[in-house]
């Protein structure tokens, strides 16, 4: 019971720091008003991962920041929430969403490649290429304002 009312102490203040009402969180994390705050006053015992998960995603933390327990674990999931604790807050939101992939496969490929001048140039290829290939019309402007400008002499 001890850890449920952590976790539920934990969970309430991350709801309230953002503000927001159990229905909200809620809908977010697609889970009922009524559990939400049976984990707040711990009278719920011992949610599932999958609850905790959901919970984590709705308020864009690491499981681990509402759930102790989840640190020692070696699954996919808990060594990508302890990369994304690394982070500030707005940046695991970011990492959070589909749009960040291509960003997340470069920093993968650059660390793999990290001695390998060849890799880095491939792996920087390959990322142009998903952007363009990916790229939404306002992100056509911005690359053009990217590009060198040319200069009459």
């Amino acid at each position: 019971m001890e850890q449920t009312s952590k976790l539920g102490k934990k969970l309430r203040e991350m709801r309230l720091q953002k503000k927001w009402t159990l229905n909200e969180l809620s809908q977010r994390a697609g889970l009922s008003i009524s559990h939400i705050s049976s984990l707040e006053r711990g009278t719920r015992n011992k949610p599932s991962m999958a609850v905790v998960r959901k919970l984590a995603n709705a308020l864009q933390v690491p499981i681990h920041h509402l759930d102790e327990t989840y640190l020692g674990d070696q699954d996919l999931y808990s060594e990508a929430d302890l990369i994304l604790s690394r982070f500030a807050p707005d940046t695991q939101a970011f990492l959070l969403q589909e749009e960040s992939i291509p960003y997340v496969l470069f920093a993968k490929q650059l660390y793999d490649a990290r001695n390998n001048e060849r890799g880095i140039i491939k792996a920087l290829h390959e990322f142009l290429e998903a952007i363009h290939t990916n790229s939404h019309p306002a992100d056509d402007s911005v690359r053009e304002d990217m590009k060198e400008p040319t200069t009459s002499y």
